[in-house]
């Protein structure tokens, strides 16, 4: 037997792969021979069928039963078979209408938002990734004196992701000098990241406050700090776990155990998607070195703003997945998304 696999044993593997994501029911030839026109026997198919099981594409699960996709053939299948559907005028007019209404300037809100939109549409479980602000822009703080001796200081990022620290002084300074030391940061500070707030950056801003070093120092340290924190801690946001319980193949408690502990440990499912040139990744459990993801397909997609990577987003449902339908509804919603997020990055000048 030829290891190729030829035109016709893959119109074969796509219509197994598609009824079986369909009905969940092991897939025979007598089926396929009367749903899917393929033009030849049902003997022909059964022949066929046994070729794709020893090329390791189908498994059997009985010696009496039809077959079902192996790893490798789901594989086969998201890689080379599967044809992206058109979504319906009323799941296009819900995608743009929950985008129009999402938070307008706020990265991590509307990361969540669009993380509950995406496991609404797609009845599957999903794991966001909040922006880090590693490699965040400054583009504005404010400094707010709500006690005296206490200053709170907002500090807004790129793509409008806010971090703020209250700070306690050993004195209440006068207005003037906040409001002067408030525009010396914006000046020099703005468009820098953290990494870029160097040695040099600080002697020039203690330069220019000479007689304020320790009033200086303290805010410059708070701003530092607030921002060093939101860039070394990893936060997710988790949505529509109840969802898998609808899905027959985790009704075994084993399964919803191993789910749970994905849950548990979200950070070994998360792709650097920086170094990848496709914004989407699917990936099989059996293509994770997680036991407990064996049964799971995880999808991972990030959003862009001019090239940046500004969120991640994990959707994680079983290996019998809708692909076609999932794909289409994440690549929608990456369309409208980006078409708000450069829309208010022109607007507020990025």
């Amino acid at each position: 037997m030829s290891t190729e696999v030829d035109r016709r044993k893959l119109e074969i593997l796509k219509a197994i792969v598609t009824d079986y994501i369909m009905t969940g029911e092991p897939v025979g030839s007598r089926t396929l021979e009367k749903k899917y026109k393929l033009g030849i026997s049902s003997a022909t198919i059964r022949n066929e069928m046994a070729d794709l099981e020893e090329l390791g594409y189908l498994d059997q699960l009985h010696s009496s039963s039809g077959r079902v996709p192996s790893a490798k053939g789901y594989r086969m299948y998201i890689d080379k078979l599967m044809t992206l559907e058109s979504l319906s005028p009323d799941e296009v007019r819900f995608i743009k209408d929950k985008i129009i209404t999402m938070a307008a300037f706020e990265m991590d809100k509307i990361m969540k938002q669009t993380a509950m939109m995406l496991s609404e549409l797609t009845n599957l479980a999903v794991i966001a990734k909040k922006p880090s602000l590693s490699k965040a822009h400054v583009k504005n703080i404010q400094l707010i004196q709500v006690e005296k001796n206490t200053i709170l200081a907002v500090i807004m990022v790129d793509h409008g992701s806010i971090t703020h620290k209250l700070i306690k002084l050993n004195h209440t300074p006068e207005p003037e000098v906040l409001t002067n030391i408030c525009n010396l940061l914006n000046l020099k500070l703005k468009d820098m990241t953290i990494e870029d707030i160097n040695l040099h950056i600080v002697n020039s801003l203690k330069n220019d406050l000479e007689g304020y070093d320790e009033l200086f120092l303290s805010i410059l340290s708070a701003v530092y700090d607030s921002l060093n924190e939101e860039a070394s801690e990893d936060q997710y946001f988790v949505d529509g776990t109840s969802k898998i319980l609808n899905y027959p193949e985790f009704s075994d408690i084993n399964k919803m155990k191993d789910f749970l502990g994905l849950l548990e440990q979200p950070e070994l499912l998360f792709h650097d998607m920086e170094d990848l040139d496709e914004e989407m990744m699917i990936t099989l459990g059996d293509e994770l070195a997680l036991p407990e993801a064996k049964d799971f397909t995880i999808i991972t997609t990030s959003y862009r703003i001019n090239d940046e990577n500004v969120g991640t987003i994990n959707l994680i449902g079983p290996r019998r997945l809708d692909y076609q339908k999932v794909v289409s509804i994440i690549n929608n919603v990456k369309k409208e998304l980006k078409k708000k997020l450069n829309e208010e990055d022109v607007n507020d000048g990025g």
